[in-house]
């Protein structure tokens, strides 16, 4: 298991001034943290959540958007195997960004926290994403195929309770070495992925976990600091919740 992405995602009301608002702790954070922050010339006609300035670390990307902030962390090697210690690395980058920046947010709607999980084959035994979802295909869809070759597959479901919408997004993925060269005319080229070495492949499960609409949310560090917690449990039965026992690799 490897947790490959964090995304966490804190949703407030519109502000159309939200560079003015939050400009100054972006510009705090960075002087603390490092990092680049890019400004976004968006259209008018932009989506709210479209990125009006962003703060690039070397392992986190926050996104600053008229009604939220996204910030994606990307565990590093020594915690990525590890949904505790992949939570408790985040959880830090978090606070080192939103002790900044919450101060002059507007008010607070929701939170939620997006998990990216591979399962890669080890050893490799597929030649490609597609072969490697044949098995989960084969255990959640009752669906003949007539023995012909899976060409894509991609599982969603979501429940709820009091507190918490919880949605699993469950596919295949793979990773190629692969080298372009430049074509020997301007124009467009084909790239045919099968020509390149497979590197990896396996099963890649999102845990999409959020509290919106809530009438108690009223504290965005606690609601996440609640979302991690309870998306450790998740994932640590996560092959018996998504009837995957003996399947995941």
């Amino acid at each position: 298991m490897k947790i490959t992405r964090q995304e966490t995602v804190i949703s407030f009301e519109i502000d159309k001034s939200i560079v003015l608002t939050c400009g100054s702790a972006i510009k705090n954070a960075q002087k603390k943290l490092g990092g680049r922050i890019l400004s976004i010339n968006a259209p008018e006609d932009a989506p709210p959540s479209m990125p009006r300035v962003i703060l690039r670390l070397e392992d986190t990307i926050l996104n600053l958007g008229l009604d939220r902030i996204q910030i994606t962390t990307i565990p590093p090697a020594h915690v990525s195997n590890d949904i505790e210690k992949s939570s408790k690395f985040t959880l830090q980058r978090l606070a080192s960004l939103l002790s900044e920046i919450l101060p002059s947010m507007p008010k607070y709607n929701w939170a939620g926290v997006i998990s990216e999980i591979e399962y890669p084959e080890d050893p490799l035994r597929s030649n490609s994403a597609n072969e490697a979802a044949v098995p989960i295909f084969d255990k959640l869809i009752n669906i003949d195929r007539k023995n012909k070759d899976l060409s894509a597959f991609q599982v969603q479901y979501g429940v709820r309770d009091e507190q918490h919408f919880v949605t699993y997004t469950v596919n295949a993925f793979e990773g190629r070495q692969i080298e372009l060269k430049a074509p020997y005319q301007p124009g467009f080229f084909v790239v045919d992925l099968s020509e390149y070495p497979l590197l990896e492949c396996g099963v890649r499960i999102l845990v999409d976990i959020n509290n919106k609409p809530n009438k108690h949310n009223e504290n965005p560090t606690k609601d996440i600091e609640d979302i991690f917690l309870k998306k450790t449990s998740l994932v640590a039965n996560i092959a018996e919740d998504l009837n995957l026992q003996g399947v995941l690799p």
